[in-house]
């Protein structure tokens, strides 16, 4: 074979080389892509795996929203003297003290109870928040005390309020008035509060207040008379018994504590008497088959 030929494709060639083709037709030429192609089939493959990504998103979104917007679970402390057993909305969760951070941010039922000493109350928990309550129980309601410490997002300051009410407030020894009450002029920080009431026993407590809620303080007062410690005379006659009035039922109910959702003891019919012991907003208290009881102040009038 001379210099001026070539075998290709099983076929001879002669001539100018630069003027003859390199390829025969019975041999496949390579496909060669322009740029534009290239780039068509990457475009149409982002957008496959972007609609494939957007897509799983889509889906992830709708079947697990809550992992996307997650609502912060809330905090309970719960304090007692004596220990006693927790309950919310009727479940038993543990024994005082106790503590969670855990749970659903919303209204519960809270019950802490010993032997006959129980207190029950209404509690709202918000996200992200602790709220604290501490008791110091007693068979007698009177005798009890405490107080329920928590956050509001809406408001700013201290709001303190008491059972009963109209208790003379000071917060680090400056006296601001009486429950209920609002404080704005609060600083954030730590501050020591003391309540204080004729015929009840002083409660002090301490609370860290935030710029960013309002702190709730709701305190409960022991009674002097519950706790027997001795009060001042009163000029006025006291009450000695109650009698019962005329009810639609013939009869009026006797609650372990004053209040409607209290367990029922017993019932006194109208026209009976009952030894009084105290009044305490809208319930007297009275001796009931050698116990404490409690009946509304609508049935009954005290009788001197």
């Amino acid at each position: 074979m001379s210099s001026g030929e070539i075998a290709c494709g099983f076929v001879k060639l002669s001539g100018n080389l630069s003027s003859m083709p390199v390829f025969t037709s019975n041999v496949e030429r390579p496909r060669i892509r322009s740029k534009a192609s290239i780039r068509g089939k990457l475009t149409t493959k982002s957008k496959k795996i972007f609609f494939i990504f957007y897509f799983l998103f889509f889906i992830l979104f709708l079947s697990s929203c809550t992992v996307i917007g997650t609502t912060k679970p809330a905090a309970l402390q719960v304090t007692a003297t004596p220990e006693a057993s927790v309950f919310l909305d009727g479940k038993h969760i543990g024994k005082t003290p106790f503590f969670t951070d855990q749970l659903d941010a919303k209204e519960y039922t809270l019950k802490i109870s010993v032997s006959e000493a129980s207190y029950t109350e209404k509690i709202v928990l918000t996200p992200g928040v602790l709220t604290a309550v501490n008791r110091e129980l007693s068979a007698n309601f009177l005798g009890q005390a405490g107080e329920t410490l928590s956050l509001n997002k809406q408001g700013k300051g201290v709001f303190i309020s008491s059972y009963p009410d109209k208790a003379q407030v000071t917060i680090d020894g400056r006296i601001v008035g009486e429950t209920p009450l609002v404080v704005n002029d609060v600083k954030e920080g730590d501050h020591q509060v003391s309540l204080d009431k004729t015929g009840y026993i002083q409660r002090e407590f301490t609370i860290k207040s935030s710029n960013k809620y309002q702190l709730t303080a709701n305190v409960t007062l022991a009674s002097e008379f519950a706790k027997g410690q001795n009060t001042a005379p009163d000029s006025q006659p006291q009450a000695k018994s109650v009698e019962i009035l005329r009810t639609p039922l013939g009869f009026v109910r006797v609650r372990r504590e004053p209040s409607l959702e209290s367990l029922e003891i017993g019932t006194i019919e109208t026209g009976k008497q009952a030894e009084f012991l105290q009044e305490v907003q809208g319930w007297y208290s009275i001796k009931f088959d050698g116990k404490i009881g409690w009946i509304s102040t609508q049935y009954a009038k005290k009788l001197l």
